[in-house]
């Protein structure tokens, strides 16, 4: 039996245990509080008696990447009354060295991940904790040339000792040791450099921080390039890694949008940007996009550094990675959630401000089309599952925060936040988002915060709304009739629970058929009966811009794209053929002239192959037509996308050989400039379909890579496409190792090869095993990390004995962590859709 608690009951049951501790005296410990990671009892104890806290630290970096990182902290706090002192550090209980209570050494306990000091040694007022520590290396991020921190979201206690919740925000002072020719750089500016103390080493001193959480602190150190510019009194730094000078030379692009990002939000929310300083390091094999840490962002290399036949689409997830991350320094680091189950609110601010903040630096871009593409199929991938979560999920320890990322938090929400906006409408929003930032200014708010401000300047309900959009899961299935010359439209809960979700819709008639979402404000499934989905594919074959007769909605572009997702998702839900749909799309993409849509339209016909279509072995056609755009295409970007599609679906012999030889010489397609990515793409597809050029294959690529980061990631990868089953095996079982998964996107690369679609029944035999390690995957990983080991474990595969496997684990482990298993029934919905 199951059995729920609302959140504010287990609240007073927390505080209640608390109450009841401190006035007998009693000196047990409740197990809540010291079970491993950082329980919600322990978070609530904690800041309900402890407040002014201040870090130093120190860490002294050796050159060799196998050798200790020996490190200090301090830690100065008040407590409100005399408790337990539980400080939380991920390690053997050997790591401590030796450990000061207000100066004076004093017993203590190492368990469940914490250092607890008992009641009797502390004080209320003020005290300082001392600590030598051996610092863990799962953060570090260590490179044989550089490292970095990436302590989101309950990770700094693997780094140091530390109070690792959110909502203790406290300033840092850092002393970083490093070896000479190493670059060092963290939160705050360096204050003092001595290179005279060891022979060999430089001793960096850093300002004192402003009030930050944990999860934010950060430090970077290695070999790295560093670009500065000023602009309106403001420096900021780039450090980077790049040795290509045409991609070195885009910094002054990175520059120029940091610079007007920042501009941007300061005018919108009239404050000032909050921290003592901007720089970014650019790094190679980074696991995300960025990482917001004030004074010391961090970017992926593959984001901000794209090649020279780059898409509009590739700049533009530039600008908004740059724009989302700057946009964080208010929302989630001025004021940061309390909780991590609300680690959403950060994120959709980021995202929804993102989309505005781009818009200046892309003025022919249509921005509702831009905004559309750019959240919605990406928030339908997760949300049309049967693993779909809601956007505020509960969380009960911190050690399972990073399963609350997902699509749903990073792209559902800030389709929720735009609807917000026009509810209350663009000035009141404003108005409640400057009454937000002063109110909790280097503070912590939860949703409930915002939206009582947002209350008070609008009549309409927003609580109930939000509970259904926030709180709830799934998405409504919508359709629609004719009768007479009304357009009736129903609603209905896929979960069964009888929700409505309540938003405008628009729809329009064309001829007798009633198109749904034109406006592509809705959000759903908006289900097709056949001769409508039949209508709209029809009228798309034969679209010309500007010139459709057949359906002339389809000559506004937020219409169009609005379709195009509709009718992806009927495919995926059954009611059309993936063979009906790939002809449509044949006809379709070399009417289309606007590069977005094009880009959504040709990864849905790449995607209805490589899940669907490719079981019955070399599609010719496909192939021809993708053919014929490369070659015939006006548009340079519609070739390029063509291609690279291309290289995902070739299999027959005439294909295999066309992109042999354009690989071989780039230069002969004149029409089509392949960049050093698309390359080393095309040579790891080569490499599966030409197993007998497998070695001449990797000389000729390794001989055009210059730069030694892309060598070492290109070495890493090739072993996963080898034409040998027992050299593949060898490279699956390394992976299981967490030693040899250090850098997850590589990891992640080599894995979706060894399940490539094109060894579906040779590699179902990894599922189990893939699946086994799950759990560790998301203890020793990144918080992005267990869904990239799916998505690279199940996505490759379309066959039923895939399915079963898949299956079977669930079934055979009916109490798995419940978000886990969440992230497993969404990376697997294509198996179970083959059902269908």
């Amino acid at each position: 039996m199951n059995v729920k608690y609302g959140k504010s009951v287990i609240y007073y049951v927390l505080l209640l245990i608390i109450a009841i501790t401190a006035i007998t005296g009693c000196t047990t410990i409740p197990a809540a509080l010291t079970e491993p990671g950082v329980s919600k009892a322990l978070a609530v104890n904690r800041k309900e008696n402890m407040s002014g806290i201040e870090y130093k630290l120190s860490f002294s970096i050796p050159p060799e990447k196998d050798s200790s990182v020996s490190g200090t902290a301090s830690l100065k706090f008040t407590q409100r009354e005399k408790r337990e002192i539980i400080i939380d550090f991920k390690s053997e209980p050997s790591a401590v060295k030796s450990l000061l209570v207000n100066g004076k050494e004093r017993e203590y306990k190492f368990e469940n991940e914490h250092i607890i000091i008992p009641r009797s040694v502390g004080k209320s007022g003020e005290n300082v904790v001392d600590i030598v520590f051996t610092a863990g290396d799962q953060s570090l991020n260590r490179q044989q040339e550089y490292l970095y921190t990436l302590l989101v979201p309950d990770r700094a206690r693997t780094l140091f000792p530390c109070f690792d919740q959110p909502d203790l925000k406290a300033k840092y002072t850092l002393s970083l040791e490093i070896p000479a020719g190493w670059e060092g750089v963290a939160n705050a500016n360096v204050s003092k450099r001595d290179t005279t103390a060891t022979t060999g080493r430089v001793l960096l001193e850093f300002n004192q921080t402003e009030p930050i959480p944990t999860y934010l602190f950060s430090f970077v150190a290695g070999k790295l390039q560093k670009l500065t510019k000023e602009r309106n009194g403001r420096s900021i730094s780039i450090y980077h890694r790049e040795t290509d000078p045409k991609k070195i030379s885009q910094c002054d692009t990175i520059f120029s949008q940091i610079f007007m990002s920042l501009e941007w939000l300061e005018n919108y929310t009239e404050i000032k940007y909050p921290f003592s300083k901007y720089d970014i390091i650019i790094l190679p094999g980074f696991q995300y996009g960025g990482m917001e840490h004030m004074g010391a962002t961090l970017y992926a290399d593959r984001t901000m550094f794209v090649d020279e036949n780059a898409t509009i689409s590739e700049h533009l997830n530039r600008a908004k990675l740059i724009a989302h991350e700057t946009a964080h320094m208010w929302f989630g680091d001025y004021v940061t959630m309390e909780w991590f189950n609300d680690v959403w609110i950060k994120e959709v601010f980021a995202n929804w401000f993102a989309s505005r903040m781009i818009a200046p630096f892309y003025p022919e871009i249509n921005h509702k089309l831009n905004f559309l593409n750019s959240y919605y199929p990406a928030s339908y991938s997760e949300d049309r599952t049967q693993g779909s979560n809601p956007v505020q999920q509960e969380l009960d320890n911190m050690n399972n925060a990073g399963l609350v990322y997902g699509n749903i938090i990073y792209n559902k929400a800030p389709i929720v936040m735009d609807m917000l906006v026009k509810k209350v409408g663009e000035e009141n929003f404003q108005k409640g988002i400057r009454l937000y930032l002063a109110k909790f200014a280097y503070s912590n708010a939860t949703w409930s915060d915002l939206i009582s401000i947002l209350d008070e300047l609008t009549a309409e309900d927003l609580s109930s709304w939000s509970n259904v959009w926030i709180k709830e899961r799934g998405m409504p299935t919508i359709t629609s009739k004719l009768s007479a010359d009304t357009i009736l439209v129903e609603q209905s809960d896929p979960f069964n629970r009888g929700i409505r979700w309540e938003q405008p819709l628009k729809f329009e008639m064309a001829g007798k058929f009633v198109i749904p979402n034109t406006d592509g404000c809705g959000y759903g499934y908006f289900k097709l009966d056949s001769l409508t989905s039949d209508f709209i594919l029809k009228s798309l074959s034969k679209y010309s811009s500007g010139k459709n007769a057949e359906m002339t909605l389809l000559n506004d572009v937020v219409t169009r794209g609005s379709l195009l997702i509709t009718l992806y998702e009927n495919l995926q839900n059954g009611t059309i053929a993936p063979e009906k749909f790939a002809r449509a799309m044949y006809e379709y993409l070399p009417q289309e002239e606007n590069t977005l849509l094009f880009t959504r339209a040709i990864g849905y016909l790449s995607a209805t192959y490589t899940k669907y279509l490719c079981k019955n072995g070399a599609n010719e056609e496909l192939e021809q037509n993708l053919w014929n755009l490369i070659e015939n295409n006006k548009n340079v970007q519609h070739k390029t996308l063509a291609l690279r599609v291309f290289m995902d679906v070739v299999n027959s012999e005439k294909g295999v050989e066309r992109l042999f030889s354009l690989w071989s010489k780039p230069e002969s397609l004149r029409s089509v400039k392949l960049g050093e990515r698309d390359l080393i793409k095309a040579s790891y597809e080569l490499m599966l379909r030409l197993p007998e050029k497998y070695t001449q294959i990797i000389e000729l690529q390794l001989s055009r890579i210059t730069n030694p980061d892309r060598k070492r990631e290109f070495k890493y990868v090739i072993p996963a496409l080898s034409s040998d089953k027992a050299v593949r095996d060898s490279v699956f079982n390394s992976l299981l190792i967490e030693e040899n998964r250090n850098v997850e996107p590589w990891t992640s690369t080599s894995l979706s090869y060894l399940n490539h679609y094109l060894r579906d029944m040779k590699s179902v035999e990894y599922i189990a095993m893939g699946l086994n390690v799950l759990m560790e995957i998301q203890r020793t990983g990144d918080i992005f990390f267990p869904t990239d080991w799916l998505k690279a474990l199940l996505g490759g595969h379309n066959s039923l004995e895939a399915l079963q496997v898949v299956e079977e684990f669930l079934s055979a482990n009916p109490d798995y962590p419940p978000m886990l298993r969440n992230k497993i029934l969404q990376q697997s919905d294509h198996l179970y859709r083959l059902k269908k």
